[in-house]
Parts: structure tokens; sequence; C-alpha cells
């Protein structure tokens, strides 16, 4: 679907790139760290009302912010706050890296988000994985985007996926190619210290958490972790994806969003 607004808005905390489409209650999509908002671009025209598909921090347009969850979340609220034209709560959906802004943004203020859709999400990593964030820094650090490519597209997609879909490795190799190292390694930062924890069961907020069955980078065991804690939340585990649902199986994803919103 070709969007029908690609635009830039400023604010106080810096700028927000993001493009639109359609028209109604407005629905806001936060991408992960190794995709970027194109990742949605095989939903965005079955979701309901105004889909604005942001870029995080860093990338895109966006502007760069310091290496935490809250940071993040602050600046895209701020954009969000300027584009949405009246105080209306919004529906925020996001993916991994945008999964854990869209909840920091409920954290911060229940009153700007009505629902959330969390998609490859928990409370915090494992302290097994956070190595994995260093690992990355490390590599992109001294090899550039280009050394983390392998890696990223196992932790987006499965491999079977992989190998019946060698269009999609060349793309995603593309995007991963282009995306602003810097802002890779802040991202990375701020995903290992994400925490939580201590303040998930604070959060009313009605929310879908989906995670895909195969998912690498956040595993189902998160994402139940955060379900028992979210005291108004509903789970979705998709059968044979991983960490891109809306990549890998948007039909799959849609409907799941639906019937989640559906039986809220």
């Amino acid at each position: 679907m070709t969007a029908s607004t690609v635009a830039k808005v400023q604010t106080s905390l810096g700028s927000m790139s993001y493009a639109e489409y359609g028209a109604g209650p407005p629905m806001v999509l936060l991408h992960s760290l190794l995709t970027d908002r194109h990742a949605f671009d095989r939903v965005a025209a079955n979701l309901p009302g105004r889909v604005i598909a942001v870029d995080l921090p860093g990338f895109g347009e966006t502007s760069p912010t310091q290496p935490s969850i809250d940071s993040f979340a602050a600046l895209i609220s701020s954009g969000v706050d300027a584009i949405r034209g009246d105080n209306r709560p919004v529906t925020v959906m996001g993916n991994g890296l945008g999964a854990f802004v869209a909840l920091a943004m409920a954290v911060a203020d229940e009153e700007r988000v009505d629902r959330l859709i969390l998609v490859g999400c928990g409370r915090t990593f494992p302290e097994s994985a956070k190595p994995a964030f260093a690992g990355m820094i490390d590599a992109v650090a001294s090899g550039g985007m280009a050394a983390v490519t392998a890696t990223a597209l196992r932790r987006i997609f499965t491999e079977e996926y992989l190998a019946d879909h060698p269009e999609e490795v060349e793309e995603r190799t593309r995007i991963l190619a282009n995306t602003n190292p810097e802002a890779f390694m802040t991202a990375c930062r701020a995903l290992q210290q994400v925490d939580f924890s201590d303040v998930a069961g604070d959060v009313r907020t009605p929310t879908l958490i989906v995670v895909g069955e195969d998912d690498q980078a956040t595993p189902p065991d998160m994402a139940r972790a955060l379900h028992d804690s979210l005291p108004n939340s509903a789970l979705v585990i998709l059968p044979g994806v991983a960490h891109a649902p809306q990549i890998q199986e948007p039909e799959a994803f849609v409907d799941a969003i639906r019937d989640g919103l559906e039986h809220e």
C-alpha cells in the first residue's frame, strides 16, 4: 500500500519522520531494531483507522536520542502528540524494539494510549540474552552493519522462510545496510537496559501480546512472563513464525490483531 503522506514533524525533543495511511482513529506502528517502518507495508492497508508508521529515533529522518527506552518513548510521544490533531488516546503497535517503546509510552502516560499491541516483547531480557546485544554493538563498531546482517536475518525469520524467500533476504540485507550504525548501537544499548519488571503490573491499558512460536529474538517465554504481569492483557502465539510475523505471515498476523481487538 502506498502511503498517503510521508512527512516529518518537529517537536521540542527533536524531529520524527513517519508515513500514514487511511483515516479514522490513529494507530501508531513502531518497528523493530532489525527492520524499519516499511516492515508494516504488507499489513497497513488491512489495519483499522489512520495508520501512522513511525521511524524510531536515529532511523529514517527521526532525530537520535539517548540510549534508553524511556528517551525513545518520550521523543515518539512528542511526535505523535504533534500530528494526531486532538487529545484522543491512540492505539500503539510495536514490534521488538518498537514494542518496548510502546510499553514505555503507556507506562509514562496511560491517558495517551488506549490500546497496546506488543509483537515480540517482554518485561526485560534474561541475563543470558544480553551478551547478544553487546556482540552486535562490537560487530557493528568494527565492521559496520554488514557484520550483523547474517545474525539479524536469523533473528527476524525462520531458517525455512529464508531458504524459500531469497528476495526477502535481499530486501532485508539492503535495509540493514542503510541503517545508521550509531542509531543501531544506541538502540542495542537501550535494549540491554530495558526492564519493566517493577512497573508492568501497574499498566491497565488493554494489551494484546503477539509472539511468533519460533521467535529467537524475543522468545515466547518472554511474552508469557509479560502476559502474567499485565493485568489487562491477552496472549496470541503464532505458529511457524519468528520475530516479524507481519512480514512472514501478514494474513495470519492481521487476523490475530482483528480477533484480539474484537475480543477485548
